[in-house]
C-alpha cells in the first residue's frame, strides 16, 4: 500500500472517529444515517476527548506514513490536522470560552434549523430525527452546566446567553408551525408533547443562567501576549501590531473615497447626508426587501454564469429566509448557512434580520446593499466557494482559513465592479462605506482582543465611522467579543488576495486566466492563505509555466 492510500485511510477513520463523537458536525455536513437522532455530550470532558482523538490520529499519521512520500494534497492534509490539533489546545487552553461562555445553544441550536429548512430528506424522516433530538436536549443542558461548575462566566457573553436562550421556545414553535399539515398528525402530536416535555428543563436552565449573573466577571479580553499567539498560529504573515496599521491606513484613504464620491452625487450634502439619500432608495418593507434579495442573487448568478467569471453548478440551490428568532441576538444582519457538503444536491439557506427598528430597513437593506451583499454572500461570494469547496477534501473544513473564506466574499465586491455588474455611483459609495466597516473592523478586533478598547468605544466608532446604526453596532461589538482575530479576517483577506492575483498575474503572464485564478480559490476556500499560495504555485507550474 502506498503512503497516499495509508494516509487516505488514516484520514477517514480518524473522521469516523470524530463524526461518532460529534453526530451534530456529521449532519451539518449532510451525513444524516445514523447520525440525525444523537446529540453530542455537552461537557468539558468531551472537547478534551476531541483534542485527544485528533492528536492520536496524527501521532498514528506520523509513525505509519511519511510525509516525504505523500503527494502536494495529501502534504496540505497532512499540515492542516496539525494545524488543527496546535489550534484546538490553544483555543482549550488558552481562550477557555468552553468556561467563559455559558451559551448552551450556540453549538447545537442552529441544527434544528437546518434540519428543517433543507429538503434533504422527507419531511416526516427529518421530524422524527428532530423529536429524537430533542428528547435528548435535557440531558445535554445538563452536562454544559457541568462546564461552569468551577468557573466565572463573562458578564457580557452571559446576557448574550440568556437573550439567545429566551428565543428558544421560538424555534420549536417555528418548527411546529412550518410542519402544521404537512405530517401525520400522529407525528405532530409526538413532536408536540416532546416539545411541550423539553418546556420544564428549559425552565431550569434558564434559572441556571440567571442563577449567574451573581458569579460573572468583567473581563472577557484575550490580552496582548495570547491575541499574539493566536495571530501566530493563523500563520497570516504579520503581527497584530501590523495587521492594526493596515486597517488604519485603509481606513484613511477609503473616507477619502467615499467623500469624494458622496460628492459627485450631491455636492451640497455632507457624506452623511448622500448616505441617508442612498439609503432611502430602499423597499418598502422586510417582505419586500427579502424578494429583492432573492432576485439580486439570482442576477448575480446569471451575471457569473455568462461572463465565465467562475465554474457554477447549476443544480446547487440557496434560498432566502427571515431570521428565526432564536438566531437574531448574534446575527444583526444576515449570514449564509452553507451547504451540507453531502448532501445532493447541496442547499444553502441565506438568512436575513428583521429590523427591530423599521426606520433601520433603509440602512441595512438598501436596493445598492442588498445587491452588493448577494455577491458577497451568494456568487460568487460566499455560498459559490462553500459548494465548489465542499468537492475538494473533506479535510479542510478543519483548516480554520478565516481569510480566505471572509477574504474572498470581500474581494468578490471589488471584482464584481471591475467586470461592470454593480454599477454606478450609489453603488460605490455603498461599497467603499462597507469596506470601510471591515477597515474599522480590523481596528476594532485588535484593539478589543488586546484589551486596548472598550465596548462602548467599539460601537462609537463603527457609528461613527462607517454610519451604522447603534442596533447594528451592539450587536456586532458583541459577538467580536467572542470571536477573536475574526472580524479583521474580511478586510485583511481581501487585500491578502489581492497581493496573490498580483503575483499569479506576474508569474502565469499572458498565460493567465481569471477563471482559473477564481476556479482554484473556490476550491480550496477552507485554507488559509498561507497554503493557498502553495497551492497555486503547484497548479502555475502545470498550468502557465
Amino acid at each position: 500500500m502506498s503512503a497516499d492510500e495509508k494516509f487516505e485511510e488514516l484520514k477517514k477513520n480518524i473522521l469516523q472517529r470524530f463524526f461518532e463523537k460529534n453526530p451534530h458536525l456529521a449532519s451539518y455536513l449532510g451525513l444524516h444515517d445514523p447520525y440525525d437522532n444523537l446529540l453530542p455530550k455537552g461537557d468539558t470532558e468531551h472537547i478534551a476527548e476531541n483534542i485527544k482523538m485528533l492528536e492520536d490520529g496524527v501521532s498514528q499519521m506520523k509513525k505509519t506514513v511519511a510525509y516525504d512520500h505523500l503527494n502536494e494534497a495529501n502534504k496540505i492534509d497532512w499540515e492542516v490536522l496539525e494545524k488543527s490539533v496546535e489550534m484546538s489546545r490553544f483555543e482549550f487552553t488558552e481562550m477557555r470560552r468552553h468556561e467563559l461562555d455559558p451559551d448552551a445553544f450556540g453549538e447545537i441550536g442552529g441544527i434544528f434549523f437546518m434540519m428543517i429548512t433543507r429538503d434533504y430528506a422527507p419531511l416526516e424522516k427529518r421530524i422524527d430525527s428532530i423529536i429524537a433530538r430533542l428528547e435528548k436536549l435535557p440531558q445535554y443542558l445538563q452536562e454544559f452546566r457541568s462546564r461552569l461548575k468551577a468557573s466565572q462566566p463573562v458578564k457580557l457573553w452571559t446576557e448574550i446567553a440568556i437573550e439567545s436562550a429566551q428565543q428558544i421556545p421560538a424555534l420549536f414553535q417555528f418548527v411546529a408551525g412550518s410542519t402544521k399539515g404537512k405530517i401525520p398528525n400522529e407525528l405532530s402530536a409526538r413532536l408536540m408533547k416532546t416539545a411541550q416535555s423539553f418546556m420544564q428543563p428549559f425552565k431550569q436552565h434558564m434559572e441556571w443562567l440567571e442563577s449567574l449573573k451573581s458569579k460573572t466577571i468583567e473581563e472577557w479580553a484575550l490580552g496582548k501576549e495570547k491575541f499574539e499567539k493566536l495571530i501566530e498560529l493563523r500563520d497570516l504573515g504579520m503581527t497584530s501590531e501590523e495587521i492594526y496599521r493596515i486597517g488604519v491606513k485603509y481606513l484613511k484613504e477609503l473616507k477619502q473615497e467615499r467623500a469624494e464620491i458622496a460628492a459627485q452625487i450631491a455636492p451640497e450634502k455632507s457624506v452623511e447626508e448622500v448616505l441617508k439619500m442612498v439609503e432611502g432608495d430602499a423597499p418598502k418593507n422586510f417582505e419586500e426587501a427579502l424578494e429583492a434579495t432573492r432576485r439580486s442573487m439570482e442576477d448575480a448568478k446569471k451575471f457569473i454564469v455568462k461572463n465565465g467569471i467562475a465554474t457554477v453548478h447549476e443544480d446547487d440551490k440557496l434560498t432566502v429566509e427571515e431570521t428565526p428568532a432564536f438566531l437574531v441576538p448574534l446575527i444583526p444582519f444576515a449570514a449564509m448557512m452553507m451547504p451540507s457538503r453531502f448532501d445532493k444536491p447541496m442547499l444553502g439557506v441565506y438568512i436575513v434580520t428583521r429590523p427591530k427598528d423599521v426606520a433601520n430597513l433603509g440602512k441595512h437593506l438598501n436596493y445598492a446593499s442588498i445587491r452588493n451583499t448577494a455577491v458577497h454572500e451568494a456568487f460568487p461570494g460566499h455560498f459559490l466557494q462553500g459548494t465548489i469547496s465542499n468537492r475538494s477534501s473533506i479535510i479542510h473544513i478543519m483548516a480554520q482559513g478565516t481569510e480566505t473564506v471572509e477574504g474572498w466574499a470581500h474581494y468578490c465586491e471589488q471584482m464584481m465592479m471591475e467586470h461592470g455588474y454593480l454599477k454606478g455611483l450609489k453603488s460605490r459609495l455603498i461599497q467603499v462605506n462597507d469596506v470601510i466597516w471591515r477597515a474599522v473592523r480590523i481596528i476594532v478586533d485588535v484593539k478589543l482582543s488586546r484589551g486596548e478598547m472598550e465596548v462602548n468605544e467599539a460601537v462609537e466608532m463603527l457609528m461613527k465611522e462607517a454610519a451604522m446604526s447603534k442596533e447594528g453596532a451592539v450587536a456586532e461589538v458583541r459577538r467580536y467579543t467572542q470571536t477573536p482575530s475574526y472580524a479583521l479576517s474580511y478586510l485583511l483577506g481581501k487585500h491578502l488576495i489581492l497581493e496573490l492575483r498580483e503575483k499569479v498575474m506576474e508569474k502565469c503572464g499572458a498565460k493567465y486566466n481569471e477563471r482559473f485564478f477564481h476556479d482554484t480559490i473556490t476550491a480550496n476556500g477552507y485554507l488559509p492563505i498561507s497554503m493557498l499560495r502553495r497551492v497555486f504555485d503547484r497548479k502555475i507550474a502545470e498550468l502557465c509555466a
